[in-house]
């Protein structure tokens, strides 16, 4: 009997901002396609020098864009100015001040990083955040991190600077300033999201140069928000049906993804990628994929990372 490939099940992936459907093919033998070869291939190597792929790229934009469509209205206090305001989401940027000898490695800055990670995740209730990792032009590095907690910049700036004199990094600036509080970190409280949101995404987004220094991942993200990432859910061939009518009663926007063409001008699809704005999940309210999208919010605002695996199948 020849070997065939037939489709065992139907994929979705759920952005913030779009579904993607893919068709889950497998040989009826036992073939190992080239495909997969490759990708096994791929992972051996894994010095990104500071670039990212393009997959990367959308993983980070699919990140911030779940951090933006969970966050709720928050409420701060200025004491500068003695009034509260509305808030949504943080852009904090953490620099390390220049230092006598030789600029902090990458693996070192994101120890420090931890740390400061985990003394928020503790001592401010840090719950959803998206970081990436940069160079200055002299070769120092600098974090940026959105987040949906509002942390006061003092806070942010205080709790790093204990954590590099610790480490030793605010010698040479006690030197020269006679004290051990520079202004290295900066708070960006994000007010108007409609028109922040994509600028934060492309922001985090953007593609660093070159840089020998860099050998490990350049980005990263809380728990949640990467378990969120990588969960997609499954249903089988006779359940299709019950899972897209929905989408297709409602008119949403579709866009059919194919492949380039083959030397004979034919194309083939890849996924059908349905646009979701908040107005359209409202139209499919009640469905299975509303149901998963409220899911994930409701993990993203209130779950604790270790208390919920994502699962949603329609078999």
């Amino acid at each position: 009997m020849e070997n065939q490939l037939i489709t065992t099940d139907y994929r979705f992936s759920l952005s913030a901002h779009s579904i993607c459907l893919t068709e889950v093919k497998e040989w009826s033998g036992a073939d190992l396609s080239k495909k997969r070869v490759k990708q096994n291939e791929n992972l051996t190597n894994n010095a990104t020098r500071g670039l990212l792929s393009p997959k990367n790229i959308k993983r980070i934009k699919k990140a911030v864009d779940w951090l933006i469509v969970s966050s709720q209205d928050k409420v701060a206090y200025s004491m500068k100015a003695n009034t509260k305001f509305k808030f949504k989401i943080n852009f904090v940027t953490l620099t390390i001040p220049p230092q006598e000898k030789t600029n902090v490695d990458e693996l070192t800055f994101k120890q420090l990083l931890n740390t400061w990670l985990t003394y928020h995740r503790k001592y401010s209730n840090l719950n959803n955040y998206v970081w990436k990792i940069e160079a200055h032009k002299d070769g120092r590095l600098h974090i940026h991190i959105t987040t949906d907690t509002f942390i006061h910049w003092k806070s942010v700036n205080d709790s790093w600077n204990q954590i590099l004199k610790r480490n030793g990094l605010l010698e040479l600036h006690k030197e020269k300033y006679g004290n051990y509080n520079p202004p290295s970190a900066e708070v960006r409280s994000v007010k108007k999201i409609r028109k922040i949101g994509a600028y934060i995404s492309k922001y985090m987004a953007k593609n660093n140069e070159a840089n020998p220094m860099f050998r490990g991942r350049v980005w990263g993200c809380s728990m949640k928000i990467s378990k969120v990432l990588a969960n997609v859910c499954y249903v089988c061939p006779t359940k299709i049906w019950e899972a897209t009518k929905p989408i297709f009663d409602a008119d949403i926007k579709t866009i059919v993804v194919e492949t380039d063409p083959n030397m004979f001008g034919q194309k083939y699809k890849v996924a059908d990628v349905y646009l979701m704005k908040v107005k359209d999940w409202i139209k499919i309210k009640g469905s299975f994929l509303y149901e998963v999208f409220k899911e994930i919010i409701v993990f993203l605002r209130e779950a604790k990372p270790q208390d919920v695996q994502l699962r949603f199948d329609l078999a």
